[in-house]
């Protein structure tokens, strides 16, 4: 038997509070449209379920940009002011172009696809055609000549 060991923690306890406060400088919180923040959302198990090749590189940006608020201040990136978040954020981004593209990627993906965003967008939440499509009757006499070939295929 091997010795395997599942968790649902897919991000260490820095990575994880480092992702949340970048989800909520992504996407904050809008009081005025009933919009939540973009934290709200539960990101790795939906990156876990749908995009799980992506993980690594999600753990190598937060690590990223953790290990540059250290160096920066001296202090974990989810522990800096808002402003300060932002704008390690904005210098990082204009040194290094894709910085934290992949993060910022799947939590939109992620946010825009949760049935609260959806219904705070006043769109229908859940599967665009539940019941199906109405399709119109069309003329199946343009298949006679399809039937009149007969098989042309082996069995």
């Amino acid at each position: 038997m091997a010795d395997v060991i599942a968790t649902d923690n897919l991000l260490t306890e820095v990575q994880r509070r480092t992702l949340e406060a970048l989800m909520d400088i992504v996407i904050p919180a809008d009081e005025a449209r009933g919009m939540p923040s973009a934290k709200t959302i539960d990101l790795m198990s939906y990156v876990n379920e749908f995009a799980n090749t992506s993980i690594k590189k999600i753990e190598s940006e937060l690590d990223s940009l953790s290990e540059s608020s250290l160096k920066e201040s001296n202090t974990d990136f989810a522990d800096l002011k808002v402003e300060d978040q932002q704008a390690l954020t904005e210098k990082l981004k204009s040194i290094q172009p894709g910085f934290v593209q992949i993060t910022v990627y799947q939590i939109l993906q992620c946010y825009y696809q949760d049935d609260t965003v959806l219904t705070a967008l006043g769109m229908a939440s859940g599967a665009p055609f539940p019941n199906g499509n109405d399709v119109p009757q069309g003329d199946l006499t343009l298949l006679d000549p399809v039937r009149a070939r007969g098989k042309i295929y082996r069995e």
